[in-house]
C-alpha cells in the first residue's frame, strides 16, 4: 500500500429532515448563502433554510444563479458580496457547483486577488478561510464531504480542480428527500459521475486490497440502485443509498492506499464540459469507456477484478473479460440514458481539432501514463 493520511473533519448529518438541525450547528451572526439557478427555491428548501437561519439569529444575504461548470467569475462575485457584508460563514444549498463556489468564496474572503489564481497555482496556497456548511440536494461528486473544488474559466476554456484542507465543510446536511425532485437525466448523470470517479481512483498506482473491494462494491451498488431508481424516481431509500455512495466515492475512502495523482479521466471530461453542455456525467461516461478500451492491456488485471466483483464475469481469456466489462458498463449507461459516444451526445467528427485543442488546454502534468498527441487522437477516435 502507498502511504496515506486519513483525515476528514466534516460532520455529516444524514437522513430525512436533517436540515432542521441547522440551528444547532450555527455559532455565527452573518452568512452568505450560495444557491444554484432555481431548484432550491422551487423545492422549498431555500425557504426552509431561511426560516431556520432566522430561528438561529443568523442574518444572511444570498448569491444565486450558480450554473453547472461554475465559473471562477461567479466565485469572485460571491467573494465581493461576502466581504461587503462581512460574512462570517458561507452556506451552500444545492449540488456540487453551488458547494464548489462556496468553498472558493471561503478562501477568497481573505485574499486580495481572484480565486482563480489559487486554482491556476499562481499564488501560494491559502492559509485561512471562512467556514462552510452545505445542504446537499443531489447525489453526484461528493463535494459535500471533501476538500476539492472545481471551477472553470469560460474565456480560456479551462476547467480546474483545486484541493485544500480549508475546503472541508464544517457540517454537511444530506437529506435524500430533496434529491427525489431531481429529474431522471440529472439523476443518471449523478450515478455516472460517482462510478467514473470511483474507477479513476481504482486505476491509480498502489496495492490496496481492502480499498479495491470497497470500490467494486460501491460501483456494483451504484449500478444496481441506478437501474432501480430510474424506474421509481420517488423512492426515498434508493435516493438515500445513492447519496451516501456518491459521498463516499470522493471523500478519500476509495483512494486510501493509492497514489491518487493521476486524474486524466476527469481532466479530459473537463475539456468536453468546456466545449459542450452535455453534462459532466455524460462527459465522464464517454471518456471512461474510451479510456478503458485504449489502456486495456495496462489495466487487464484490474479490469478483470472489476468484471468479477461487479458483473460476476470471469474468464481465462483476459481480452474477452476486459472487452466484456466495458460492454456491460456501456449497456448500463445506455439503460439509464447516459451517452457513451460523442455522436450520441450530438457531437460529430468535424469537431475533432477543436476537441483535441481543448484536451491540450486541460491536460494534467501528473499521470501514470504520459499522453502524447497521438494518444489523445487515438483516444478521441474511441469516443465517436
Amino acid at each position: 500500500m502507498e502511504n496515506f493520511v486519513q483525515y476528514n473533519p466534516t460532520k455529516v448529518i444524514f437522513g430525512r429532515e436533517v436540515a432542521d438541525q441547522l440551528p444547532g450547528e450555527i455559532s455565527w451572526k452573518k452568512a452568505l448563502v450560495v444557491i444554484g439557478e432555481s431548484s432550491a427555491k422551487k423545492n422549498g428548501l431555500y425557504a426552509r433554510v431561511v426560516s431556520l437561519m432566522n430561528m438561529a439569529g443568523l442574518e444572511h444575504i444570498t448569491h444565486e444563479g450558480v450554473k453547472a461548470s461554475a465559473s471562477y467569475l461567479d466565485a469572485d462575485e460571491a467573494v465581493k458580496k461576502a466581504k461587503a457584508y462581512l460574512a462570517e460563514v458561507i452556506i451552500a444549498i444545492g449540488g456540487c457547483s453551488a458547494i464548489d463556489v462556496a468553498k472558493a468564496a471561503a478562501i477568497g474572503y481573505y485574499s486580495n486577488h481572484s480565486v482563480w489564481d489559487f486554482y491556476m497555482l499562481k499564488e501560494a496556497p491559502p492559509q485561512k478561510a471562512l467556514p462552510v456548511l452545505n445542504i446537499l440536494t443531489i447525489a453526484s461528486t461528493g463535494s459535500a464531504m471533501n476538500n476539492n473544488s472545481v471551477l472553470s474559466d469560460p474565456e480560456t476554456g479551462i476547467k480546474k480542480e483545486f484541493s485544500s484542507p480549508l475546503f472541508y465543510p464544517k457540517a454537511a446536511f444530506l437529506d435524500p428527500y430533496y434529491s427525489v425532485t431531481v429529474p431522471a437525466r440529472q439523476t443518471a448523470f449523478g450515478v455516472s459521475t460517482m462510478i467514473a470517479y470511483a474507477i479513476q481512483q481504482f486505476l491509480n498506482e498502489g496495492d490496496a486490497p481492502l480499498t479495491d473491494y470497497f470500490t467494486a462494491d460501491l460501483v456494483r451498488l451504484a449500478i444496481q440502485n441506478g437501474k432501480e431508481v430510474m424506474q421509481n424516481l420517488q423512492d426515498y431509500q434508493l435516493r438515500a443509498n445513492l447519496m451516501w455512495m456518491a459521498t463516499l466515492a470522493l471523500n478519500d475512502t476509495l483512494s486510501n492506499g493509492r497514489n491518487y495523482t493521476d486524474k486524466s479521466i476527469s481532466s479530459i471530461a473537463f475539456a468536453l464540459d468546456m466545449r459542450y453542455e452535455i453534462g459532466h456525467g455524460a462527459s465522464l461516461a464517454i471518456v471512461l469507456c474510451a479510456w478503458l478500451k485504449y489502456h486495456q492491456y495496462r489495466y487487464l488485471n484490474r479490469i478483470r477484478f472489476l468484471a468479477k466483483h461487479i458483473f460476476a464475469s470471469e474468464s481465462f481469456d483476459y481480452d474477452a473479460t476486459a472487452n466484456g466489462f466495458v460492454k456491460k458498463l456501456e449497456d448500463f449507461y445506455q439503460y439509464i440514458g447516459v451517452p457513451v459516444r460523442l455522436s450520441q451526445a450530438g457531437i460529430g467528427p468535424t469537431e475533432k481539432q477543436q476537441i483535441l485543442q481543448s484536451f491540450q488546454l486541460n491536460k494534467i502534468t501528473v499521470n501514470n501514463y504520459k499522453m502524447a498527441d497521438k494518444d489523445y487522437e487515438a483516444l478521441l477516435e474511441l469516443m465517436w
